[in-house]
């Protein structure tokens, strides 16, 4: 599926007419296809990458600067504001970030501020699995 999400944000591209941007938002397109590779080879969900995926060709394809292409290039940097962590870029998604805190949570804890932040994403973007798994929290953060 995300092949054909690919190759259909690369039709997208390919018959705007006049695009200044095109070889800037083609490589930006690709670093993301990369990118979203990466995490459904990793075992990621596909719902997740795909709506990641689906996020950031519609910002590629609305991004009307060069630097708008740069920023929404690059991976989710959350930010912690001293309590809690919230999304760093408006470029960022809250799919890929909660892509990024999966993985981290595979290398080691998490500690307790990242993990609250993990729940509160998965209860968001997967409601229905969270009910069923994670029943305490799903009440705690759904909101």
């Amino acid at each position: 599926m995300l092949e054909f999400k690919y190759a259909e944000a690369l039709a997208t591209l390919l018959l705007r007419e006049n695009d200044s941007l095109f070889e800037v938002r083609l490589h930006v397109l690709q670093q993301i296809y990369a990118r979203a590779s990466a995490y459904q080879k990793r075992g990621m969900m596909d719902k997740v990458i795909l709506a990641f995926f689906e996020k950031k060709v519609e910002m590629i394809v609305e991004a009307r600067t060069k630097g708008e292409l740069t920023e929404i290039k690059k991976p989710p940097h959350p930010e912690f504001d001293g309590n809690r962590f919230r999304i760093g870029s408006k470029y960022d998604t809250e799919e890929e970030e909660l892509l990024v805190w999966s993985m981290t949570s595979l290398q080691a804890p998490l500690k307790q501020e990242a993990g609250e932040r993990y729940m509160e994403l998965f209860v968001r973007i997967l409601p229905e699995e969270a009910r069923a798994i994670f029943p305490k929290e799903y009440q705690k953060f759904a909101a």
